[in-house]
């Protein structure tokens, strides 16, 4: 049967657990806050996890994680660092293996890693669009992983558990945000429609209860919203205001 929806109506891990135990074989694409990625499953298993934009390629990814060196790269695929944008995910994972430079477990290792990080992430999500596309075929020249969806799950929620066990306390209505100091070299942010809408009244001055006022919104949207924003850090507190 068709499997589409927005996760307001249908939690991911139900969405991730429906593929599982129906054994589908195909990709769930993921759409929120104007970005799109997509999960590739065989069989009911997790295969593939493809980014917003299609991601970088694998050999750098390792190299970012430091799974390799520039010179394990270099011994074990006869190829330049620079060469990397020529190569295919696949002949990549190929050669770094025969060439001694990276192992199957710790493949698979950085592949759970990868997808436990993301699904946390998407977890907490308030909206966002899925669709199943029954049949969809792993691109080529991409790496597959098969992992179990349901393990995934689990440790993500456990992550995500952690994480909010490490995070502040929540925000209150006379807390005063401003902008953060943004690294224009990191990593891309990404926000929503809602979050943006937000940041056009942060001044530094106005607490939040001020703005969600000024917005015409209850409190606790407002305050959920400025959390997610301090959490990424977009804005920080600077003050309370009397």
């Amino acid at each position: 049967m068709p499997l589409m929806g927005n996760l307001r109506q249908f939690a991911l891990p139900t969405v991730l657990r429906s593929i599982e135990s129906e054994q589908r074989t195909g990709r769930l694409r993921l759409m929120y806050g104007g970005q799109e990625g997509a999960i590739y499953f065989t069989s009911g298993q997790w295969a593939l996890l493809s980014r917003p934009g299609g991601g970088a390629p694998l050999a750098e990814q390792f190299l970012r994680a430091r799974l390799i060196t520039p010179e394990d790269f270099e011994r074990a695929t006869g190829a330049t660092v620079a060469q990397i944008p020529s190569m295919t995910d696949s002949q990549v994972a190929q050669m770094l293996i025969r060439g001694g430079a990276l192992r199957q477990d710790q493949l698979r290792s950085w592949a759970m890693d990868e997808a436990v990080t993301m699904l946390a992430n998407a977890f907490t999500w308030p909206e966002g669009d899925f669709l199943f596309e029954d049949g969809a075929i792993i691109p080529a020249g991409r790496v597959a992983t098969l992992l179990n969806v349901s393990a995934l799950i689990d440790q993500a929620q456990l992550l995500l558990r952690e994480t909010v066990a490490r995070t502040p306390p929540p925000l209150s209505p006379e807390m005063v945000v401003d902008f953060a100091e943004v690294d224009p070299n990191g990593e891309p942010i990404r926000i929503t429609r809602e979050h943006w809408r937000l940041l056009t009244y942060v001044d530094g001055r106005t607490s939040l209860l001020g703005i969600s006022q000024r917005m015409g919104e209850q409190e606790l949207p407002i305050l959920r919203l400025a959390s997610q924003l301090v959490a990424n850090g977009i804005v920080v507190v600077v003050g309370r205001a009397s």
